[in-house]
C-alpha cells in the first residue's frame, strides 16, 4: 500500500509539472529612484499559459536597485566625469539588480511559484515594434546648493543598459547597449531638465545593431546608467551633474523551469488521485 501511494505522488509530481508547457508571457516591470535611498518598483501581472489551464501570476514587487555614484540628500546620483562611450569608468548614475525575485500564481483553488531572473532578455521584435525597455530621467545641476554648472557648448548624454566592466579602452562584446540622448546646454542658474526613451526614434532593447557588437546587454543583469557620456565644456572643475529621478521600465522573462506547484497544490492533487483510486477498487 506504501509503495502505492508513493507510486500515486510521483506520478502525480510528474503529470503536473508536465503540464508546464504553454506559452510563457514576459513579465513588464515599473521602477523609480527619487533620491539616494529611496525606491519601489512592481512587477506588472502576467500569465503562464499550460495544458490544465491559465496560471495567473499577481503583482511582484521589484526589489530595491543598489544605487551607484549615489547623491546627498534628494539626489539619486551626482556625475562629475564624462562617462565616454563605454561607461567603463562606472560614472554614470545607475540603478543596478541582479539574483531573481519569486512570483506566485493560481490556477482554481492551485498554487504555483516561478523565478523571474533580473536580466535583460534578447531583444524582442513585436508588430508593430516598440520599445523592449523605457525610461524618464529629470536632472540638471544644483544651483541652489552652491554647485551651479554651466556648459560652453552642448555636452551629449547617453543610455546604458549594463556597462563595459572590461577596462581596456575599447567597446567590449556583449557587455553593454548605448543609446546616445540629446545634447544639453547648462545656463547659468538652477538646470531641470528632462530625458526619455522617446527622444530619439531607435528602437530601445538590450540587443542592437551597430557597436558594441554581440549580444550587447542579453542575458546580463538589469542594471541601467544615464549620464554626461562626452562633448562639451562644464565649469566648475570638476562639474557637478546631478539625477533627481531616474524611471526605468521594460521585459523580463520568466524562467519555467522553476515553474512548480506549492506543496499544498501538490498534496491535494495526490489526495484526490489517491481517493479516485480507491473508489476505483471499491466497484
Amino acid at each position: 500500500m506504501k509503495r502505492a501511494k508513493l507510486a500515486v505522488l510521483a506520478a502525480v509530481a510528474a503529470s503536473t509539472l508536465g503540464l508546464f508547457v504553454g506559452d510563457l508571457a514576459a513579465a513588464n516591470f515599473t521602477y523609480t529612484q527619487t533620491d539616494a535611498t529611496t525606491g519601489a518598483g512592481v512587477i506588472a501581472p502576467f500569465i503562464i499559459g499550460s495544458a490544465g489551464g491559465d496560471i495567473n501570476f499577481a503583482a511582484t514587487p521589484l526589489p530595491s536597485a543598489v544605487v551607484i555614484n549615489p547623491g546627498p540628500g534628494q539626489f539619486v546620483g551626482l556625475q562629475t566625469v564624462a562617462a565616454g562611450n563605454s561607461n567603463e569608468s562606472n560614472g554614470a548614475i545607475g540603478l543596478t539588480w541582479s539574483g531573481f525575485v519569486t512570483a506566485t500564481g493560481t490556477r482554481g483553488t492551485d498554487i504555483y511559484t516561478v523565478q523571474i531572473p533580473l536580466k535583460f532578455v534578447p531583444k524582442v521584435t513585436q508588430s508593430p515594434d516598440i520599445n523592449d525597455y523605457t525610461w524618464n530621467v529629470i536632472f540638471g545641476d544644483n544651483s541652489v546648493g552652491g554647485q551651479d554648472t554651466v556648459s560652453t557648448a552642448s555636452p551629449r548624454f547617453g543610455m546604458w543598459y549594463s556597462r563595459d566592466d572590461v577596462i581596456d579602452a575599447l567597446e567590449t562584446a556583449n557587455t553593454f547597449q548605448r543609446y546616445t540622448q540629446q545634447n544639453n546646454a547648462f545656463v547659468v542658474g538652477q538646470d531641470v531638465l528632462t530625458n526619455t526613451d522617446l527622444t530619439t526614434t531607435a528602437i530601445k532593447d538590450a540587443t542592437d545593431s551597430g557597436n558594441p557588437a554581440g549580444v550587447d546587454a542579453a542575458g546580463r543583469d538589469l542594471a541601467f546608467y544615464f549620464g554626461w557620456r562626452d562633448q562639451g565644456t562644464m565649469t566648475p572643475v570638476p562639474p557637478v551633474f546631478t539625477v533627481d529621478t531616474f524611471t526605468v521600465g521594460g521585459m523580463l522573462n520568466p524562467d519555467p523551469a522553476t515553474l512548480i506547484p506549492e506543496p499544498g497544490s501538490l498534496l491535494a492533487l495526490a489526495g484526490a488521485a489517491m481517493l479516485g483510486m480507491m473508489r476505483r477498487r471499491r466497484a
